[in-house]
């Protein structure tokens, strides 16, 4: 089960779209509303509301979700009972309210209408409403055993990371080419080196404005994001490990790569050169130069100068 919550001002409409015909299936709740008719309902709303006219967002709309799986362990009275419930946890007891369900979707769920003015003309705290809301669900499905929202979305983020055996595979022989080399290498240059002499392909990720915000590795036909296969990955963690050294003595490092394979110097140039312009994103990422971010920042903002009196 799950339950969201908003503060509205347009209760009428709300009342309204619960009650409608064809939408309501049955009255599950109500607190000290003795009609039935939507106009009639919001007739008794108005009637405390005028005890407070500062509060513009003066009604409050639950919708409280139920989970496929619990479709067939619910009876009639299990919907009344979750409704008086939440109203009772939610602290509704000095408020009016209307709950009922619905039958439109084919999934059950119930709407559930509040004054947000109190009898005692008190105004309902909003602050995290839906958070809130959605805690009291799942202390609600846990008293009744029924399913947790936030425990399916863990069975469905679990059940997504391993949907394709064959890319877990190739993503855990990725980690360990791509440790291997980040422990092995003092540099930038030797690290993305050793990756391209394994077969992983390298290149900055880029927005439609053409600036570098990180990197993908693409191996055995699969394209991972780096941080995806570990956080020492990430664009700024790689930059920040081997920034220090890059800066001492770059040159002399581009030319070390450039005869680590003499056999196969020419291939091994084009690989260079590649890694060497993904170096020039990785180390300026937004590409901009960060002195003029400083002398905009220090730019002084011009001032339209003021006349005071009648002017001619």
């Amino acid at each position: 089960m799950i339950a969201k919550g908003k503060a509205i001002a347009h209760g009428g409409n709300a009342i309204d779209y619960a009650l409608r015909e064809g939408k309501l299936d049955k009255i599950v709740g109500r607190n000290m509303i003795e009609s039935d008719a939507p106009a009639d309902i919001f007739r008794e709303f108005e009637m405390v509301n005028q005890h407070n006219y500062r509060c513009k967002n003066k009604y409050m709309r639950y919708e409280i979700g139920i989970s496929p799986q619990d479709i067939d362990k619910l009876k009639p009275e299990d919907m009344i009972k979750i409704a008086r419930m939440f109203a009772s946890k939610m602290g509704l007891q000095n408020h009016q309210w209307i709950a009922c369900t619905h039958k439109d979707t084919g999934k059950p769920h119930i709407h559930l209408i509040a004054n947000r003015i109190g009898v005692d003309s008190k105004v309902f705290d909003t602050t995290f409403v839906s958070n809130r809301s959605a805690k009291i669900a799942e202390e609600i499905s846990r008293e009744m055993g029924l399913t947790i929202a936030k425990d399916v979305q863990k069975q469905k983020e679990h059940q997504k990371a391993h949907t394709d055996p064959a890319r877990q595979q190739t993503k855990e022989k990725l980690q360990r080419i791509a440790y291997y080399e980040l422990f092995k290498n003092t540099c930038l240059e030797g690290f993305l080196y050793g990756l391209k002499k394994e077969g992983v392909d390298i290149e900055p990720a880029k927005n439609k404005q053409g600036k570098t915000y990180g990197i993908r590795f693409t191996y055995e036909g699969q394209t991972f994001k780096a941080s995806e296969i570990g956080r020492e990955f990430g664009f700024r963690s790689l930059a920040g490990n081997f920034s220090s050294s890059l800066e001492e003595n770059h040159s002399q490092q581009v030319q070390h790569v450039h005869n680590q394979d003499t056999s196969n110097q020419q291939s091994s140039l084009g690989v260079t050169s590649g890694i060497v312009s993904l170096l020039a994103d990785l180390f300026t990422p937004n590409g901009h130069n960060p002195e003029e971010d400083n002398t905009l920042k220090h730019k002084k903002k011009k001032t339209k100068k003021r006349y005071y009196g009648r002017q001619q």
